[in-house]
């Protein structure tokens, strides 16, 4: 591991952490427009960078067992998202419309804490993804950070919403989301510090990454493809999330990279 290996992952979880405080800072009527499309190009995101990048990198590094670490991330995500809340992705959340999770009762007291603890524990894992990525190569990173990043925007956009709904204010609630944002650092540095102890970490690491952006993809974000009438739009962003990592994927491969 180098030093320029460790400074690309913490710009990359730098990033993601700006990414998070994108509720508090762009305007509603932005929001409004762009979101559904921007779901729609995470969703796609996620997904291929999940079987272009992501699972064969654990697959190669780990064998079968990346199979059953991926199984178990998926559920154990659909699980916690059960049992927290479901997080959902789409413009009437950004637009300030607390509609995240379905069976919170307005102004529930906890639910702020709830969301920031699902927030903080997704945020580790994220880190964690990014930085067993980048260990792979600087390609597989930067899939893996912007598939991350894009999908953090419509996510974070949602939980900011809900946060002002429970009555926090403005400052109070880019301040929490911000200090959540810092657990992607600590899972980052987990990573890089324990794959230098057990390398088998970092195979482990892509495959429950691989797991977890699965579900984000399609259970969370693709079946907003759907919904609303701007159904063109979601499609159109869709498609240019899977061209994006399917095309620099297959042109790295093409030029003799890595894979």
């Amino acid at each position: 591991m180098d030093a320029n290996t460790v400074l690309l992952v913490f710009i990359a979880v730098g990033l993601d952490g700006l990414a998070g405080l994108a509720g508090g800072v762009l305007s509603e009527p932005w929001l409004q427009r762009r979101l559904p499309a921007l779901v729609a190009f995470a969703a796609g995101t996620l997904l291929s960078t999940v079987f272009l990048e992501v699972l064969p990198e654990a697959v190669e590094a780990r064998g079968q067992a990346a199979f059953a670490w991926a199984f178990a991330s998926f559920v154990a995500l659909a699980l916690m998202e059960w049992a927290l809340g479901h997080h959902h992705h789409d413009a009437e959340v950004a637009a300030g419309h607390a509609h995240g999770h379905h069976h919170a009762h307005p102004g529930a007291p906890t639910l702020p804490s709830a969301l920031l603890a699902s927030d903080a524990l997704h945020n580790v894992g994220d880190g964690a993804a990014v930085a067993a990525a980048f260990l792979v190569s600087p390609h597989a990173g930067f899939a893996t950070a912007f598939a991350v990043i894009v999908h953090e925007l419509p996510q974070e956009v949602g939980d900011y919403a809900l946060l002002r709904a429970a009555g926090w204010s403005r400052a109070r609630s880019l301040l929490a989301l911000g200090a959540v944002q810092l657990t992607a650092a600590a899972g980052a540095a987990g990573v890089l510090l324990g794959t230098e102890y057990l390398p088998s970490l970092q195979g482990t690491v892509l495959a429950i990454a691989g797991g977890s952006f699965l579900y984000i993809g399609a259970v969370d974000l693709l079946p907003e493809l759907r919904r609303g009438p701007d159904s063109r739009q979601r499609l159109v962003g869709f498609l240019c999330g899977l061209l994006l990592i399917g095309g620099l994927h297959f042109a790295e491969r093409f030029s003799g990279g890595h894979g």
